[in-house]
């Protein structure tokens, strides 16, 4: 489908379309119920711009690390998520929205596919991560109650690890789960490879 540089996609359904969001081709598509998509994501400056929508068996990917963004307020429905992302909450927010200053509606996540996705310092708020595809290790997945148990355990962690389990169990109740990558988290938190993996061997439920 052929969209106008800045154009905004309003209301609209689509099915097996290959779509373009950003800086040359539709600036944000809005209240729309997307099927079979390939939606490409390109913004240099802009932040993700899919609100209020539907999306179903779709494939979102990003050509450039997605940092400090929020991909809320929208239910992906079997769709796969494709690029980097850095410090991204998906789901349903615990926050009103910056704009209406009211709940969202939408925000659902399910079986979803993230394999081909490097997520860190990503959080996930009301999504059975159980339920979701996730990259293997080096990339893992932390659900908050598996972290609130290891906060209350005496143990001697190594690095900054018990830093990283007080941050995630003393999260939103929202908080579902957090994922991060093994690379960027041992700088972080100072631990050495074989140390954060022991560590995350010893809490239960960890995803890797």
């Amino acid at each position: 489908m052929e969209v106008q540089k800045g154009e905004r996609i309003d209301g609209r359904y689509m099915a097996g379309e290959s779509l373009l969001l950003g800086d040359n081709g539709a600036v944000s598509i809005s209240k729309c119920t997307l099927e079979y998509c390939h939606i490409v994501v390109d913004f240099k400056k802009s932040s993700f711009g899919i609100v209020d929508s539907i999306l179903r068996n779709c494939t979102i990917e990003f050509k450039r690390k997605l940092k400090n963004d929020r991909l809320v307020s929208c239910d992906y429905i079997n769709c796969k998520f494709i690029g980097k992302f850095e410090g991204v909450d998906f789901g349903r927010s615990p926050w009103p929205n910056f704009g209406t200053n009211q709940m969202d509606l939408l925000g659902e996540i399910i079986e979803c596919d993230f394999t081909q996705a490097e997520l860190d310092l990503c959080r996930f708020f009301s999504v059975d991560i159980r339920h979701q595809k996730f990259a293997q290790w080096p990339q893992f997945v932390v659900p908050r109650e598996s972290a609130l148990i290891a906060s209350k355990l005496v143990k001697q962690w190594p690095g900054d690890f018990l830093r990283y389990i007080n941050l995630l169990s003393g999260d939103d109740p929202a908080t579902t789960g957090a994922a991060g990558s093994a690379k960027d988290f041992m700088k972080r938190y100072r631990v050495t490879d074989h140390e954060l993996l022991n560590a995350l061997d010893e809490i239960e439920g960890v995803i890797k």
